[in-house]
């Protein structure tokens, strides 16, 4: 087992930040931060507007490269992956916005689809419009496939979203403030369905959120980021029996 210290990285870590900087314009977005992810854990992303969360996804995914430190998925340093390693990678990844990024112009059907069309060539068009049903069934959008984008209620779009990210069946599910804009009871909905997600398909989560809530009743881990530092590493039980006022503080403003 290799111990990474604070952030507790481990041998089978499917995510792991070695002492990750980066910087935009000369300001220090993320200092030295070092955390992992173990298989089939949920990790929380919590913090302010501003402290890097949204940013560490980035990295995870290969959008951005850190400045310095490592960013490894599976073992693969994605700073230094070819385009063909970073496509390799992000197969084995889905990814939930804040927005569901649906296509407009498509039925929910059509959204679900086009990635096994472009993706996944083994399929037939029966294959396909079985695995776009059972989705969408999983998430509770059965009897919406036909619907346009713009037809659906917020909740809806944040269930659509979850189902296209999860269509591929990606081991690694990265997820980018999924309450944001909703009111408390759809949140609730929303996170019940990333629970079912974690006991049946066993996917590592990495979530960015505010909500603190909803984050405690999903994580294995939080990861408490604050002006570009990690303020806290742990379990929700773990952070906070911690007798630390500013922690203490943080979390009560998340």
């Amino acid at each position: 087992m290799r111990d990474n210290g604070d952030g507790g990285g481990l041998e089978n870590a499917v995510i792991e930040f070695e002492q990750v900087d980066k910087a935009f314009n000369g300001r220090r977005v993320l200092d030295k931060v070092s955390f992992s992810v173990s298989r089939g854990e949920t990790l929380c992303i919590l913090g302010r507007s501003g402290t890097g969360k949204s940013v560490t996804l980035k990295l995870m995914i290969g959008l951005l490269k850190a400045d310095a430190g490592k960013v490894l998925v599976e073992g693969a340093n994605m700073a230094t992956l070819d385009e063909d390693g970073l496509v390799k990678v992000r197969r084995r990844m889905g990814f939930l916005f804040q927005s569901a990024a649906l296509f407009d112009s498509f039925s929910l059907n059509q959204n679900l689809a086009l990635p096994l069309q472009r993706l996944d060539r083994t399929k037939s068009p029966d294959e396909i419009k079985r695995a776009v049903a059972e989705t969408l069934r999983q998430v509770g959008l059965e009897n919406d496939g036909e619907k346009m984008p713009a037809a659906l209620s917020g909740g809806m779009q944040k269930r659509a979203g979850l189902a296209r990210a999860l269509i591929l069946k990606p081991e690694i599910l990265l997820v980018d403030e999924p309450s944001s804009g909703l009111d408390r009871i759809t949140a609730g909905e929303i996170d019940d369905l990333f629970m079912k997600v974690k006991t049946e398909r066993h996917t590592t989560i990495v979530m960015v959120t505010h909500d603190i809530h909803g984050a405690r009743k999903i994580a294995d881990k939080f990861a408490v980021l604050d002006e570009g530092r990690l303020l806290a590493f742990g379990t929700p039980e773990e952070l906070e029996g911690k007798q630390d006022n500013r922690l203490q503080q943080f979390i009560s403003e998340c």
